[in-house]
């Protein structure tokens, strides 16, 4: 049996464990006690949160002389929903370079150095948020705190890494014969060398790391007001920290965008200030809607009308040269 390919329903068969661990029908009770017209209003914290990361990106996009629209990076990252949510740890979000290349007309290693540099200015933020609230409040859960640090600094160092361009270019090559890659390699037109080409400086990157923090804060505090629609009652710091520890683990990909670890997490946390598990799980499941479910729906239909404006196979193969002769 190839475990690898279970692991991704792994998030979801943990899923299903709360759900019946915690009992279905409660659960139903809790969402049949919202009210309606604040459950609507909070779907309004999503456009929010779009903007607020499109302009980070845009920020990213500009330092690497990648010029597209703030209408079109917006679509883009909506493309990029979509895939992650198919896709299992949501990789397929580096698909999204492909549009960006054929709106940009950058090289393609150039726009998925790009979507790198950008997701790990986010994790990193999201981590140290983390590991801000784990040494906060996972005194009593050293290994789970341990973890959050391990994360933070192995992401840190592999993207010092990625931007030492002596050091990093023989790694990235061999990453993109992996199967990771593989649903991109055949799109790969390009030198490698343009992956490198107006890399940002760290020094460039301090005012996106910075806004990253911004967007995490604002995101992390809709979620506080949200959480108030299923009577979770907890001091804003707390939940804050709580929020971006679930958020951190639920980024470990063995499921679709956190599912499973991200209920498991919360459930175990708001348990130290007795949250009934029922009322915790309606609110992540609900959480998962807005930011994850209502997006990727949306990406669903933009991918579908941008990918008609793709170069067909045929036109690919006519111009595409080694990658590696370079």
């Amino acid at each position: 049996m190839d475990w690898k390919k279970l692991l991704p329903v792994a998030g979801i068969i943990l899923l299903l464990y709360v759900l019946w661990r915690f009992n279905i029908e409660k659960i139903i009770t809790v969402f049949s006690t919202i009210n309606p017209l604040y459950a609507a209003l909070s779907f309004l914290a999503l456009p929010i949160l779009l903007v607020l990361i499109n302009i980070q990106w845009q920020m990213i996009l500009k330092r690497q002389n990648i010029h597209v629209s703030f209408t079109y990076s917006l679509k883009n990252h909506l493309i990029g929903y979509f895939y992650g949510f198919i896709t299992p740890g949501g990789l397929g979000n580096f698909l999204r370079a492909l549009y960006l290349k054929n709106e940009s007309n950058a090289p393609l290693p150039k726009c998925l150095a790009n979507i790198v540099t950008y997701n790990t200015i986010d994790y990193i933020s999201l981590f140290l948020l983390g590991s801000i609230g784990g040494l906060l409040l996972l005194g009593g859960h050293p290994f789970l705190l341990l973890f959050i640090l391990l994360l933070l600094f192995s992401i840190t160092i592999l993207f010092i890494f990625f931007l030492r361009q002596r050091s990093s270019k023989h790694l990235f090559q061999r990453l993109l014969h992996t199967q990771v890659f593989q649903f991109i390699q055949r799109y790969m037109d390009d030198s490698i060398e343009s992956f490198y080409e107006d890399l940002p400086s760290f020094r460039s990157l301090l005012v996106p790391f910075l806004f990253s923090f911004v967007s995490w804060t604002i995101f992390f505090t809709e979620l506080y007001f949200i959480a108030q629609l299923f009577s979770i009652h907890v001091p804003y710091i707390t939940m804050f920290f709580m929020l971006a520890i679930t958020a951190t683990v639920a980024t470990i990909p063995i499921s679709l965008y956190g599912l499973g670890m991200r209920d498991a997490t919360l459930v175990a946390l708001l348990g130290l200030y007795n949250i009934p598990p029922e009322n915790s799980v309606s609110f992540t499941l609900f959480w998962f809607l807005i930011f994850w479910i209502t997006p990727s729906t949306i990406g669903a239909f933009i991918t579908l009308l941008e990918s008609k404006k793709l170069p067909s196979r045929k036109n690919r193969e006519k111009s595409k040269f080694n990658l590696f002769d370079h």
